[in-house]
Order: C-alpha cells, then structure tokens, then sequence
C-alpha cells in the first residue's frame, strides 16, 4: 500500500473511531501513546483496585462498555443501578468511554453515578476518555490503571488491558502473556474497550491490525480463557470460537449502532462460570 493511501486509510479509521464525540484534535493526534500509558501503568506509582470481597462460594458480576455519561448528566447508571439491587450484583466492570467528551463536568459527573450505584467496580480506558485534553492523567488519578489484573474470589481472574487508541503494543502484548501464565486453574477473563469481532457494523470498528487480532485470538486460545468482554461498538455481539466467548455489550444512552443497551451478567456458583444478557428497552423509563 502506498504511503499516501495508508494515510489516507489511517484518518478515515481515525475518525470513525472517534465519531460521535465532541474531538479535542490537538489530543487526537498528541495524546499519550499506549507506551506512555503502559509506562505509567507498569512503573510501580499506579495503583491496581483492590480484589471485591466475595463468597468464593457465589457471586456475581456485571460488564459493559460506553456509559457515555454526557455533560446534561445523562446516562442509564441509574437503571443500571436499580438491576445491580435486584438481580444481587457485587460489583461491576465498565469497559471504557466512561464519558462522552470527557469534559470536566462529565468527568465529575461519571465518578459521582458510579458511586451511586453502591458497588465496587473496575474500569478501564475508552477512545471518548483518552481524547480530550487531560483525559488519561484525570483517569489515572481517578482509577488508577488503565491496565491491571484483579482475582476474584480465587476463582476468577479479570484481565484489564488498554485499547483506548484500537491498539495494544508489543509491551501489553508481553505482560498479557506474563498474566494469563500466571492464571492457570481460574477462570480467566480480558477486559477491554476495543472488540475483535463486530458483528453486524463495519470492520473497522474493531482492533485494526490484523496482526494484533491474531496474536490475542491465539493467546486467548492457548491459555483457556473464558470470555473477552469489549464495547466500543454500540450494541451486542456474542460469539463463541474455539472455546471462548466474545462479546460486545454497550450501554450509552443514546447511538446504539443496533440493538437495545444493557449488560452482561456472569455468575459464577457450583463451580462454574456462566453468563446471561440483561437490555434496557430503548424508549423505557
């Protein structure tokens, strides 16, 4: 390919990718990289979130991406937190795009309705967060890591690793490896923003290299894992190849691509790991 089409290429990706949010251009393109952010993840000054307290026994969990709290304070984290109550959630995982612009009011207001929700939770690092100015220094000193793993319960191991920009980097690569080696005998699952498959919208929408497709395919097979969890697109997807499940589950409130928004909720009891799909009806209350 030549230069001037792979260019050409690249900014059409990149502004699909960010399509929908009110883009900072200067922190497009002069954000801090995925080898600024592992830096800062892998230093030793970054705090991962401590492991939820659980029955090893049974207990249950949530996992959605896109929250897209905007600036007005809308969201469906309200909803969400009426079916964390009923339906005994322990705590929850939100898979990047935290906000819409992440600006200063909707960063405030994004910490603030998930901490009303009343559980723990994790989170990782979305396009909508990373590209505005001050996006990944708000989120790191919000959340810590945009990377990390936690164990659950000795039973369960989350993987949270960063595709903010659509891409993972040879060092994320090394550690993930490092992580899933070190799993063995939990169940284990990725958590992350960007998807490897897309189900019903356009290819590019998912991971871009082909290369770093396979290469995580290939470690998800080898080690066993369970389940890889994404957003980014706005809808839902599962598939299951080779023994592990996919899925896509977004929940803004607003601009799904297809589908209805909502979550999934993975069980763990008798042993085992299961999971069911949980829809906001859009147009509900």
């Amino acid at each position: 390919m030549s230069s001037r089409r792979w260019l050409a290429c690249s900014l059409l990706l990149a502004l699909l990718a960010v399509s929908g949010c009110d883009l900072d251009w200067g922190q497009f393109f002069f954000h801090p990289t995925i080898a600024d952010r592992m830096r800062d993840n892998l230093s030793g000054e970054l705090q991962a979130p401590a492991p939820v307290a659980v029955n090893p026994d049974s207990f249950r969990f949530a996992m959605f991406g896109d929250a897209h709290v905007r600036a007005d304070g809308s969201s469906l984290l309200g909803w969400f937190r009426q079916d964390a109550v009923a339906r005994g959630i322990d705590f929850f995982c939100v898979l990047g795009d935290l906000t819409n612009d992440a600006t200063v009011e909707e960063q405030v207001f994004a910490k603030a309705q998930l901490d009303s929700v009343g559980r723990p939770y994790y989170c990782t690092l979305g396009n909508h967060d990373l590209y505005q100015a001050g996006g990944w220094e708000w989120f790191k000193a919000t959340f810590g890591p945009s990377c990390y793993t936690v164990v659950i319960g000795d039973r369960v191991k989350l993987l949270f690793i960063d595709t903010a920009e659509g891409m993972l980097g040879q060092q994320q690569f090394d550690w993930l490896e490092a992580e899933l080696g070190r799993g063995q005998g939990l169940e284990q699952i990725v958590c992350t923003h960007f998807a490897i498959y897309d189900g019903t919208a356009p290819i590019m929408f998912r991971v871009p290299s082909t290369e770093e497709r396979a290469k995580l395919i290939g470690l998800l097979r080898r080690y066993g894992v369970h389940s890889m969890v994404s957003g980014h697109l706005h809808g839902w997807r599962h598939v299951r190849i080779e023994g592990t499940n996919y899925f896509i589950s977004a929940m803004p409130s607003e601009g799904m691509d297809y589908g209805n928004p909502g979550y999934v909720l993975f069980s763990w009891a008798n042993d085992s790991l299961s999971w069911e799909r949980h829809e906001h009806k859009l147009g509900a209350d």
